[in-house]
């Protein structure tokens, strides 16, 4: 499934903000809850909701979060928060920011992560296999290829 930064989000029949950011774990790379907030950028502003509260069945569009969904347990070790402000390097040089990331609908897992240098380019897909997360508000990618998404 595609969480794209910025798009809305609706409970309950109301809509009450739009996707700011995913909380992952660092070790796993398990997508553990999503951000969210009126204007799409994070902040002390932003909610949080458990990942299990959006649909598997979500590819496009309004993200429409259950109603009751299931808890998350404890998270273990430090979370990575992933945004709009996280910068993509390759090599040293910046050659994006993220706009979204997918995520596995089976096991919850970030399986790629998207990508913009400016808004008028076309939007890239990195594969989650070999990210490095190690930098605080970037995300390293190796030589491997790109592809427009």
């Amino acid at each position: 499934m595609e969480l794209v930064f910025g798009i809305h989000v609706r409970e309950h029949g109301y809509r009450i903000g739009r996707l700011a950011g995913v909380e992952v774990e660092r070790g796993t790379h398990q997508v553990r809850s999503i951000f969210l907030s009126a204007d799409g950028d994070m902040g002390p502003h932003a909610e949080t909701r458990p990942l299990a509260a959006v649909p598997i069945d979500h590819f496009a569009g309004d993200i429409v979060l259950r109603s009751f969904p299931t808890s998350a347990g404890p998270t273990a070790g430090e979370p990575l928060l992933l945004s709009r402000a996280t910068r993509l390097v390759r090599g040293g040089q910046q050659i994006g920011r993220l706009v979204g990331v997918e995520v596995s609908a089976d096991s919850g897992s970030l399986t790629g992560v998207f990508g913009r240098q400016h808004w008028w380019t076309r939007r890239l897909r990195l594969d989650g296999v070999g990210l490095d997360f190690s930098s605080p508000g970037e995300v390293r990618v190796g030589a491997s290829k790109t592809r427009a998404a």
